[in-house]
């Protein structure tokens, strides 16, 4: 680190700085490091480099956005290690405009907590929406070896469905 008075790349906050003697108190230092830190993402923001943050409301939404996609790139590492897609397409990511949406989300989310996510048996249900239409898409581009394969896909995802309509947990 640098000292903030001299520049000194040997300062470290807990000792004074070997160069200059700055006492090294980290508070102010982490203080003014946080404070820049923040001004930083405003004015990437403003300069359009960067997302703004989410509102609360918003937040709350993209949260569950992104368990979904989260949930769906989890499923698709799954599919594609059992050899469900075309090998033609192994060194591709389906779901690549995903992950950078999800990426976005991320960065968006940056200031807030994870919540932890009620898994209620609607919430696991538009879960699985999500899931079959994300196959759906995949399959009309082809992405899978076979009709078979789309069938050991959408299988375990139904039976996640009849779950969440029994009300019971196991997923």
């Amino acid at each position: 680190m640098q000292c903030p008075k001299c520049q000194s790349e040997d300062f470290e906050t807990d000792k004074p700085c070997p160069q200059c003697g700055f006492p090294g108190d980290a508070a102010p230092v982490s203080k003014l490091k946080e404070i820049h830190a923040s001004q930083l993402k405003d004015t990437h923001a403003a300069l359009g480099s960067r997302l703004p943050p989410f509102t609360p409301d918003e937040a709350e939404k993209a949260w569950i956005e992104l368990a979904r996609l989260e949930t769906l790139f989890g499923k698709v590492d799954e599919w594609c290690t059992a050899g469900y897609f075309k090998t033609e397409m192994e060194s591709l990511d389906p779901v690549k405009a995903q992950r950078a949406h999800a990426d976005e989300l991320r960065q968006r989310l940056e200031e807030y907590q994870r919540p932890e996510s009620p898994r209620t048996d609607p919430d696991r249900l538009k879960t699985v929406g999500f899931l079959l239409d994300n196959i759906d898409l995949l399959a009309s581009r082809q992405w899978f070896k076979s009709k078979k394969a789309i069938e050991k896909v959408v299988g375990p995802i139904m039976a996640m469905m009849v779950d969440a309509i029994s009300g019971n947990e196991s997923e």
